[in-house]
This record gives structure tokens, sequence and C-alpha cells, in this order.
């Protein structure tokens, strides 16, 4: 065989596998286009933006403008007015400094700018196609630049066919721009797609107004002020309070008023917020890092959202420390009694004659544990282990099947487990897996009917929403009704839930509603009719079972217990977590030395 000659490309296709780093859907072109404004201090910016922005992206401010005679050398590849070598990035106080996003953005897209400087009587226009100009002219407009994007990827299909349905490229981009309003509340920004407007702010310079206007005012009021400083960094922002999270991660982390991706950070909020909210929720965060340039590398990524931290460790612990401590500062503690465990267990004989509900709080190595059991009688004991075991594969803890007509229950421990025995064996039951698979395949059977129970509201809930979610219910009006809900719009993103699913008195309807809209919104590709109704089932099995923490008398408990025997997998809830655990006789005879 012999070997291919080895050839320089063209440079046009240069340009175009190049733009590939740069511009990888229409979010990348609006990402690059605000980000020019913003270095060229624009106070007002307006997006708009047609068909998800594959037909057009329009970005129009009030910047300084763009010289006529620098418009042809704009359009170049690494021409750039932000630096003028390698070391001013340690310095750098631009968001921009490669060169690279007009050029490339030119070479897969028809597109034109139009600028005026102070300086200039009048504006002047620049158009190219594929990367090449095709007119420049002299025309009228204010002092500011235009950028028009027309066609997208027009002259390179092969792009264009990994893009996501409009609604999907759009939500992506409404993302950002929430992302960079929030940043920069300094600056007015409006975003308009297909002419309708989604989101305004004020520019007044205030982050909390800037959170009121791209998500919600009632979201604002319960958003707690983060203040830290230490050294040279300073960390500001608004965090979230426990009773406030989301199923998604949407933390808005900023440095330098440039927002940034960082698993560290994400790391270190989840740990500030360890053991205030479950693990598999997420808190409201927007967090403001304000520190020396040369203390990062920008030029990580061509996307330019990732950046590295040289002192990690430093800025890990700055986070978490600060969170723990306004989270402290900011929400009511309850007193426990200091009891040492000695006059405890002098009242312990009194404690197992009653058939009721005991708390024994525990003093052990300086810490308190409170510990809540249900005692069934005197001739039993019930012991708990004080260290939790998590993780379990519901295969590897069922020796046999579980014949579940032959258990009984024994007691409830923590509210959240029921003890239960057939005499071989003892069993630890999660209460809220066991009845989120039994009402799972209730709801399931009430879906295949049309039976799915909904309710009208006395009182209609009044629902605010974000820019995206309010993309996701204009999308999904007639399958939300066919789910139970039925809305009204009543203005400025806000709507009136007049019906909703029927709960009982588990779940406001309001919180189910946006619960879902989090939960259609985590999909990166619009979910099908199935997979809506999927997700459906799944929120209304979760939000309609037993909770933990809910107390059982032992009747419920049998009857529980009874139900979930009969589905058809009763060992794992749908979500594949374990339902039940076993515990042989002849495995507690091993740990007591009975046996050997």
């Amino acid at each position: 065989m012999v070997s291919p000659k080895i050839k320089l490309l063209d440079q046009r296709s240069i340009n175009q596998i190049a733009a590939g780093e740069v511009v990888e859907r229409p979010l990348s072109v609006v990402k690059e286009l605000v980000e020019n404004s913003l270095d060229a201090a624009a106070s007002k910016i307006d997006i708009t933006v047609e068909k998800g922005g594959v037909s057009l992206i329009r970005v129009k401010d009030n910047g300084i403008g763009i010289p006529a005679e620098d418009l042809r050398l704009s359009v170049l590849p690494h021409a750039t007015s932000k630096i003028n070598s390698i070391d001013d990035l340690n310095n750098l106080q631009t968001l921009g400094f490669r060169g690279e996003a007009l050029s490339t953005i030119a070479s897969v897209s028809k597109l034109s700018i139009l600028s005026r400087t102070s300086e200039q009587v009048s504006g002047y226009k620049i158009e190219l196609e594929g990367g090449s100009i095709t007119n420049l002219t002299e025309d009228a407009c204010p002092i500011g630049t235009i950028v028009n994007v027309k066609e997208l990827f027009f002259n390179t299909p092969a792009r264009k066919k990994f893009l996501r349905s409009i609604s999907t490229e759009f939500n992506l981009i409404a993302n950002v721009i929430t992302q960079i309003a929030l940043a920069r509340p300094d600056v007015a920004f409006t975003l308009k797609h297909n002419d309708r407007i989604v989101f305004q702010t004020s520019g007044k310079g205030n982050l909390l107004d800037a959170i009121a206007e791209t998500n919600t005012l009632t979201l604002a009021k319960k958003m707690i002020p983060l203040s830290f400083e230490e050294g040279e960094i300073k960390l500001e922002g608004f965090i979230s309070p426990p009773d406030l999270v989301k199923s998604r991660n949407d933390a808005v982390f900023i440095v330098n008023r440039r927002i940034i991706r960082s698993q560290l950070l994400n790391k270190a909020v989840k740990e500030g917020y360890h053991t205030f909210i479950p693990a598999n929720l997420y808190p409201v965060v927007v967090l403001s890092l304000l520190m020396s340039p040369s203390e990062y590398d920008v030029n990580v990524h061509p996307a330019k959202l990732e950046i590295k931290f040289h002192k990690e460790q430093e800025i890990y612990r700055i986070i978490v420390k600060s969170v723990q401590d306004t989270l402290l500062n900011n929400i009511p503690r309850k007193k426990f009694p200091i009891t040492g465990i000695s006059s405890q267990l002098a009242s312990t004989n009194e404690q197992l004659n009653c058939k009721k509900e005991n708390t024994i709080t525990l003093n052990s190595n300086n810490q308190e544990k409170q510990l809540e059991f249900i005692i069934i009688n005197k001739e039993q004991d019930v012991y708990v282990s004080e260290q939790p075991t998590y993780g379990y594969d519901a295969k590897s803890n069922i020796k046999t099947a579980v014949h579940f007509e032959r258990l009984r229950a024994l007691g409830q421990i923590f509210n959240t487990y029921i003890l239960c025995t057939d005499d071989i064996s003892l069993y630890c039951i999660d209460q809220h897996a066991a009845h989120e698979r039994i009402r799972y395949n209730e709801l399931l059977l009430q879906l295949k009917q049309d039976t799915l129970p909904s309710q009208t509201l006395l009182i209609p809930e009044v629902i605010e929403v974000n820019a995206q979610e309010e993309q996701i219910l204009l999308n999904h009006l007639q399958e939300l009704q066919e789910m139970g809900f039925v809305v009204e719009y009543f203005g400025e993103r806000t709507y009136y839930l007049r019906s909703a699913p029927f709960l009982g008195d588990k779940e406001k309807p309001s919180n189910l509603f946006k619960y879902f809209l989090d939960k259609v919104s985590e999909d990166f590709s619009p979910p099908t009719q199935e997979k809506l109704l999927e997700k459906w089932i799944f929120t209304l099995a979760c939000h309609s079972s037993i909770r933990g923490n809910e107390k059982l008398s032992i009747q419920e408990m049998d009857e529980l217990i009874q139900t979930l025997g009969k589905t058809h997998n009763p060992y794992s809830c749908p979500h594949g977590r374990p339902v039940i655990i076993e515990l042989p006789k002849s495995e507690l005879d091993k740990k007591f030395r009975r046996t050997m």
C-alpha cells in the first residue's frame, strides 16, 4: 500500500474544521457575541433568536463599537483587541482573548456586522458568506454594534444534523443568557425567541433583582445572602435555604464576572449542604468569586467555560466553610437536652412497660444522637445499629424468595423502616420504597385504563416560572392536561393552576407541577410522549407514597407488607433501590456466638 502524500489543507477547510471547536451549536454563537458586547462596555444588550438560533441570531448592543478601519480585520482569524501576547493572560480583564469567534462564526454562516463608534458620523456594515467578504458599505446606525448570524451551518450540513430540537437549542441559549445576566446585573438584557420576549433584566446592578427577573420573585425572596472574604479572595452571592431545593443542579458560578463550569465548586457546595439536604437534591446557588486572574488559568477549553484554579484546596475550603457558616447562621436550630447515658438507663425499665413512642438521647464521644423507636411489647427487645448501611443490592440481600403472607410486623424504627419476621429471618423494609413500588404498579394500571385521578382546585394556585420552565410548559400544554394539569396564563411568567392530579394531602399541587417541570428539563433532547408519561408515573408514585419519618400503626404496617407481596417485583422500588433486607436467624446466632 502506497502511503498517502502529506499536503496542506486549503484555508476554507481549515476554518470550517476549526469552527467545530468554537461553534458547536447556536448556543456557542450567542455566548461569543454577548461576551464581545460585554467586552465593548455595553450597558444594554438585546438578543433575538429565531428557530432555536439556526435561522437567525441577532445581538445588538450600545457598546463602544468597532472603528470602520477595523471591520475587515475583526473577521480575520486570531485578530483581537483583548491581548497582545500570551503573557497578558495573567492579568486578563476581558471575557474574550483568542480572536477566533467572529472568523469561525463567519465560516459556517451568513454573517453581517453593523457598527459605529462615537467618533464616527455614520456606521459601517460588513457582510460575509461562508467566511468570504461579500460587501462593505457605509450605513446608518446608533453607537454600538449589531451582529446578524443567519442560516447557521448552511455550508456544513453534517454539523447541522447533530443539533437537537428547536426548543432544546433555545433552552440551552436561555440557560446561558440567564447565567450571564446573573454575572452582570449591571447590564440590561432582553432575550427574544420567535418575536416573544422570554425575559428582561433592568441592569440596575442588584444581584437579587437579577435573580427575580431571570427566575421568580418568590425564589428571590427566599434566597440567603452569602459574603466571605479571606486574603485576596472575596466570595459573595446567594444560596437557598434547605427547604428550597431542586431535582437538578442549576448552580451558577462566576469568577471575575465570567460564568464557569466547575466540578470542584459543585462538590464544595454539596459538601457545604451536607446533612442539610438529601443527597439526591440540589440547592439554588449563585456564587461570585473575585480574585486575581493570575490565580487561575482560563485558557483550558475553547468554550472558555472551564478554568483551572492554582490553589484548588484553598478554594474548596473557602466554599465549604462559607456555605456551612451561612446556613448555620440563618437557619433556626432546635435545642436538645444534654443528658448522660447513666440517667437514661435509670428510667429504661419504666419506659419499656408502655406501648408508645420513646425517645432516648445518647451521649457518645461527646456527640448527641437521638433515636426514635416503637416498643411493641416488653417481651421483645429490638436493637438498632447506630451506623446504617447503604448501597445494598436487593438480590444479594434476599437468600430465597420471601413469603410475604407469613410476615408479621414487629415495629418501626426511625419512623422509616419496618421490622418484621416469619420466625425464620428478621426483615427490614423501607416503608417509602415499598409503598412507592405499590403506587407505581397502581398508577401504571390506571394509566393503561385512562383512569388517573385528577381534582379541580377550589382556589387556583398561582405559579411563577422562569424562562426555561415556561418554554417547557408551552411545549407540553396538551400532555400536561392529559396528566391532570389545567393551567391558565395570567401574565409575566405567571400562571393559574386550576386542576391537578389527586394525591390527597401528600403534596401541594404547585410543588408537584414545578417538580415535574424540573424533571422534564433534565433531558437534553425533548422527551417523547412515552418518556413524559414514564417520568410522570415515577413522579406521582414517589410523591403519593408514605414518606420516611412517617409513623405507622401495626395494622398499617401489616397491610403494607401484604400489599407489597402481591406486586410483580416487591424487592426493589421503581428507581432500583432495595425494598427489603433479610437477616436470617442463623446469622444472628453467629453474631452472638451461639453457633460457629
